[in-house]
């Protein structure tokens, strides 16, 4: 997406769902399929934090430092190719490759980024993956938790699920004692079912666990599902 020695403007937010992408409006977010590398990294960032890691234990690797994250999480579509002059040119032209949307494939995850419509700043990301039960995850951006926004992210997954790939059933996990998340999977009308007591993290963390699920049965499936509805980063 970089022609010349300047990055293009990114390619417009989705307002609806095609072509393997989706888009999911709620009373505060704009979600949508990644449009590149860089909305990627900006919803990795958004979980980057030490608060954060407490309860995911995303491999170190996985991680940004907390000077980069408070870049990325700066960016807005108005300032972003100002704001990608700070990485090397070659970091640069990674950041706008465009995300592949490969053919459907069940053991990859959806993702969604969640902008705040009031302010464009990235508030989190969510992801779903259909070959593991449905199962969500989603990370909030520092300065947007305590808000309520975690239920609305929730909720809009959830959606996901049941309105754009056909799922009767989506699933969310997390630790006992994590009272804020299981606060906003209750609240967007997830219920406790039975799963594992203990989970493992990524860096090897063994944690007690509780277990979610959300029905519907009225699902459907969006224009954004045939041929390349699976987001890789």
């Amino acid at each position: 997406m970089i022609r010349g020695l300047g990055p293009r403007r990114p390619q417009p937010v989705p307002v609806r769902c095609g072509g393997g992408r989706h888009a999911i409006r709620t009373a505060r977010l704009v979600l949508y399929t990644p449009r590149d590398h860089l909305d990627a990294e900006i919803g990795v960032a958004a979980g980057s934090d030490s608060d954060a890691q407490r309860w995911f234990g995303w491999n170190p690797d996985t991680l940004v430092t907390p000077e980069t994250a408070a870049h990325l999480l700066g960016i807005h579509d108005g300032n972003r190719a100002e704001r990608l002059r700070a990485f090397p040119r070659a970091v640069r032209r990674e950041l706008v490759r465009p995300v592949v949307l490969p053919d459907p494939d069940p053991s990859a995850a959806h993702r969604l980024l969640a902008v705040h419509a009031a302010t464009g700043l990235v508030a989190g990301m969510s992801s779903l993956t259909p070959g593991n039960g449905g199962a969500i995850g989603i990370q909030l951006a520092p300065d947007f938790r305590g808000r309520g926004l975690g239920t609305e992210l929730v909720e809009a997954t959830a959606r996901l699920g049941h309105e754009h790939l056909g799922l009767e059933s989506v699933s969310a996990g997390t630790e006992t004692s994590n009272h804020r998340c299981r606060g906003a999977l209750e609240a967007a009308g997830f219920v406790e079912c039975e799963g594992p007591a203990l989970h493992t993290l990524p860096d090897g963390r063994v944690v007690d666990s509780v277990w979610y699920e959300h029905e519907s049965a009225g699902t459907a499936r969006c224009a954004g599902v045939p041929a390349a509805a699976v987001t890789r980063v």
